[in-house]
């Protein structure tokens, strides 16, 4: 549990320190570990159809943004960022239908297909608090679900843990 704490906890560090693209970055990264650790029994390795899923079970945000998640443009955007630092990448030419992202530091998200049906402008601001939530509902789910739990336990001590190093006198 430590580990997923220390992911939320380096995103809002980014989100503070005014690094937005990093905490961007660090979001997209928080998804693929909780997708990871979510993965049915028997399953050891994530892509992008449990990356997806995730997406489009946790994370929601609020009822008067204009834009909707859907894990398919979450994942195309992920690629693109992670990939290629950009906007878009072959995934968007293979799944037309997915949208792109741009990103503002705001709140609100812009999204108005008359103008452009394939562009979303994210406001950074809710869609990293939209993630925390995200990931909260995950740990709700894992806490109240024995096969969920046990899943997860066994899948935790492969997830990055940092850890002080001893001062040297």
């Amino acid at each position: 549990m430590k580990s997923v704490l220390d992911l939320i906890s380096e995103i809002k560090k980014c989100e503070a320190a005014g690094a937005t693209t990093a905490a961007v970055t660090m979001a997209f990264i928080c998804i693929d570990t909780m997708a990871f650790l979510g993965l049915p029994a028997g399953k050891d390795k994530q892509g992008r159809a449990d990356f997806i899923a995730w997406v489009d079970r946790y994370v929601k945000g609020h009822e008067d943004q204009p834009y909707k998640y859907r894990g398919l443009d979450v994942y195309g955007a992920r690629c693109a960022v992670l990939h290629a630092f950009g906007t878009e990448v072959d995934f968007h030419k293979q799944n037309p239908d997915a949208k792109k992202f741009g990103y503002h530091d705001g709140g609100k998200h812009a999204y108005d297909p008359a103008i452009d049906q394939h562009l979303v402008i994210i406001g950074t601001a809710s869609f990293l608090n939209d993630i925390v939530t995200a990931v909260g509902d995950f740990v709700e789910d894992w806490k109240n679900d024995l096969d969920l739990r046990t899943r997860v336990a066994s899948r935790l001590p492969r997830v990055l843990e940092t850890f002080p190093a001893p001062v040297n006198g």
